[in-house]
């Protein structure tokens, strides 16, 4: 039985995925379909108040800097502040697509269900779209769906009375309203969603299970990201790591003011907290710090320092596994693994016609990395770049280097220092000749 054909298939049409069409399209690369399990393009960054569509929440705005969140070719209105908000970023997106016509390559409600390699080295792909099976083959693969596809909550021992949710099925502070609600985690997730319950919420407490380093989006008057760049070059890593922490406390002061642990790792071996207001939510009391939870009995939640307190909700913000479940039959288990084994965070060692792109956790934006990413996959797919020979002894000489970097841990597996990487990346492209003639 013979399938419908396409020379390169994407999967998703979040930010990734679009920017991955577009340098499709630009290294000559037409045949191309993307998947979209959505209704609409964009990503988590499609504001849904429906729990089950996964989503930022209503307040959400970017980690990253306006100036340094901008696709090189296409930048975002003047108008637009330091740190956009969800609403803006999609209206950008959206405007990045119709500019580069890659809604043509996109399938709406189409997702994908299983895929695997063909004899001939092809893939197959099936998609479920409006009810029915979809079936195609393609000769090159390019992951583009992210990394909060699978939500993570741990056990709470004991039994709870209340209510538990994860983070990604968090959508309005409204919905909180008067109620003792606790967060768990420290990262961005946690402190966004801590910041926007204190003005609505009965109570608000933050369980960390350990030290953080929590930063402001602004240092100086600008924003942090542009500020830390001006560090990248002149600076080895380790001086640039004592000076990060000397000007981190210097803003911030000790974290035990703050009731915070402190940190005792160096900065950057761990994926900060870029947050302005969780620190002065804190000392206002409007958010209670507790360590990490031992057990819970009926309303009642026990803490691990010994003291208790009763909550209507707990808000697991305990990030995502990496696992990609409808390549189960071709990749290796990721969902809680401390490192991916892919070249430039991209690449597989034994798969040569798949790619990953936006499978990174910079301090920075996703989405100008994949940019680059998209290139670089453009050009070896167009013939004008090759991947390396000696790719498996890449993959262990940088699995070796990031080991001793960065915490053992599934949240630190995909992390990058967007600086060394990006320099990395613009290497690889600039042995690639100009593009092939592919068959636009």
């Amino acid at each position: 039985m013979g399938f419908e054909h396409f020379r390169v298939c994407v999967i998703g049409a979040g930010p990734t995925g679009l920017t991955t069409l577009k340098n499709l399209g630009d290294a000559g690369i037409d045949d191309v379909i993307c998947h979209e399990a959505q209704d609409a393009t964009g990503g988590i960054w499609v504001f849904s108040d429906d729990p089950e569509r996964p989503s930022v929440y209503e307040s959400a705005h970017t980690i990253s800097s306006r100036r340094l969140s901008q696709f090189p070719d296409f930048p975002m209105p003047d108008d637009y502040p330091d740190y956009p908000s969800n609403a803006q970023i999609l209206v950008y997106m959206r405007a990045y697509e119709a500019h580069f016509d890659l809604g043509r390559h996109i399938r709406l409600n189409s997702r994908v269900e299983t895929v695997t390699r063909e004899a001939d080295g092809r893939w197959k792909i099936e998609a479920m779209r409006e009810g029915r099976s979809h079936i195609h083959t393609a000769d090159e693969l390019v992951v583009c769906s992210g990394h909060h596809r699978a939500p993570v909550m741990p056990d709470l021992p004991g039994t709870f009375d209340g209510e538990q949710i994860h983070s990604v099925r968090y959508k309005k502070a409204q919905d909180y309203a008067g109620k003792r609600v606790l967060v768990v985690g420290g990262g961005n997730s946690a402190c966004d969603i801590a910041v926007a319950l204190a003005p609505v919420a009965g109570h608000v407490s933050l369980s960390l299970r350990g030290p953080q380093v929590i930063i402001p989006k602004l240092v100086g008057g600008r924003p942090v990201d542009v500020q830390f760049r001006k560090l990248h070059k002149p600076i080895f890593r380790w001086a640039r790591d004592w000076l990060v922490e000397k000007i981190v406390k210097f803003t911030v002061g000790p974290y035990a003011q703050y009731g915070l642990p402190e940190p005792d790792f160096p900065f950057l071996s761990r994926h900060p907290t870029l947050n302005t207001d969780i620190l002065e939510r804190i000392r206002h009391g409007k958010i209670k710090v507790r360590p990490a939870i031992r057990s819970a009995e009926g309303a009642s939640i026990t803490f691990s320092d010994g003291t208790s307190d009763r909550y209507d909700t707990v808000i697991w913000a305990t990030g995502f596994s990496l696992g990609v479940p409808f390549l189960e039959q071709v990749c290796d288990e990721w969902d809680d693994v401390a490192q991916v084994p892919l070249y430039l965070r991209m690449l597989p060692e034994t798969e040569p016609n798949l790619y990953f792109i936006g499978l990174v956790q910079p301090v920075g934006c996703i989405w100008v990395v994949a940019d680059l990413q998209a290139r670089l996959a453009a050009a070896e797919i167009s013939g004008a770049w090759k991947r390396p020979p000696d790719i498996g002894a890449r993959i262990a000489r940088d699995m070796r280097r990031d080991a001793g970097r960065y915490k053992a841990s599934r949240r630190h597996a995909i992390q990058i220092d967007i600086h060394e990487y990006t320099m990395e990346i613009e290497a690889e492209l600039a042995k690639a000749s100009k593009p092939a003639a592919a068959g636009r």
